[in-house]
């Protein structure tokens, strides 16, 4: 896993939406370069696509629209914790 796809789990702890992940993301890289990162975190099962429902509530969605990250959030998932908490370790 690269020094982009660690930051982006790192920001994940809560559900994100794609432009807060853009615009707090450590590592400065462009919009299409972060939304790479995501999607293979998302095709590696790292991270969950949420969808924003009434009362301000997320539900995990099937799938996501690769064309169009700004219409869904993103939250880490079991495995990403795990992997992220393992990386960090082996980093100290």
């Amino acid at each position: 896993m690269d020094e982009l796809e660690i930051a982006v789990l790192e920001l994940l702890l809560f559900p994100e939406h794609f432009n807060n992940i853009v615009a707090e993301c450590k590592v400065k890289v462009g919009r299409h370069v972060i939304g790479d990162a995501l999607k293979t975190l998302l095709h590696d099962k790292y991270v969950s696509p949420l969808r924003l429902v009434e009362d301000g509530k997320f539900e995990r969605s099937i799938g996501y629209d690769s064309d169009n990250m700004e219409a869904f959030h993103y939250q880490i998932t079991a495995k990403g914790i795990d992997t992220l908490n393992n990386i960090l370790k082996r980093q100290q």
